[in-house]
């Protein structure tokens, strides 16, 4: 499936989450969050998990920048982030 442009990345994120969070999802919103996941899935399991988690102290929250960093340059390379 082809996904949209993200106009940021915590749109991308805000609805990665949404999406992850839902209980039964149409087929359509499936193939979208399968897609999302294979992007997420690009970066290392410690990035992922610094998504996932809410950022509990400093070191924390530099991860999940870095991870964000990571992410948006894939989104980016994909065109799935708008300039």
């Amino acid at each position: 499936m082809k996904l949209e442009t993200y106009s940021s990345l915590a749109a991308f994120l805000a609805h990665w989450r949404t999406l992850a969070r839902a209980g039964a999802l149409e087929a359509g919103e499936r193939a979208r969050l399968a897609a999302m996941r294979e992007l997420v899935a690009t970066l290392r399991p410690e990035e992922q998990a610094a998504l996932a988690a809410p950022a509990a102290d400093g070191a924390s929250a530099r991860h999940r920048e870095r991870a964000e960093l990571r992410l948006a340059r894939e989104l980016r390379i994909r065109g799935l982030l708008a300039p």
